[in-house]
């Protein structure tokens, strides 16, 4: 087994307590450890920050470590679980801006066709003017060339 005197008196280990691993405040895996000064607590296990103490100042007795443990874990999973929802949300937004851009498009595409049908009822509306003018001035030249008829021939009926 490796290990490493720590100036407290302390060894620490590459093996964890029941397989578990604890992390110190800033996210480190924290070593189990062991008392190796002469007293009442000789031999007790305990994690510490593997800076302990000079750091973050993360101190647990390995007996302490199972509720611990359960919410280091919990924590973990929430974190793991916004990670998940934050892409979730960002590939929503996503396809939010380009569902919009096809709104965008489609209400561009209905404008032009609008105007375009505006475009094409004021042509037809254009054309019926001149056809119906065409046909007024027809009718008014017939008209005027029929009365000229009626005063010709009146003039040569009361001339002969």
């Amino acid at each position: 087994m490796a290990s490493s005197q720590n100036s407290s008196g302390s060894e620490s280990s590459q093996l964890r307590h029941s397989g578990q691993q604890v992390y110190c405040f800033h996210n480190e895996l924290a070593p189990l450890r062991v008392v190796k000064h002469h007293g009442p607590i000789f031999g007790k296990r305990f994690y510490g920050c593997r800076h302990w103490p000079s750091t973050c100042g993360f101190f647990k007795w390995a007996e302490e470590t199972d509720d611990f443990h359960q919410l280091q874990m919990a924590v973990m999973n929430k974190n793991i679980e916004i990670v998940k929802l934050e892409a979730k949300n960002k590939s929503l937004k996503e396809q939010l801006a380009r569902t919009q851009d096809l709104v965008d498009e489609l209400s561009i595409e209905c404008t032009e066709r609008q105007v375009m049908m505006e475009a094409a009822t004021q042509k037809k509306i254009v054309v019926y003017a001149l056809v119906f003018s065409w046909v007024f001035f027809l009718f008014i030249c017939c008209v005027i060339e029929g009365v000229m008829w009626l005063c010709v021939g009146s003039f040569w009926g009361v001339v002969s």
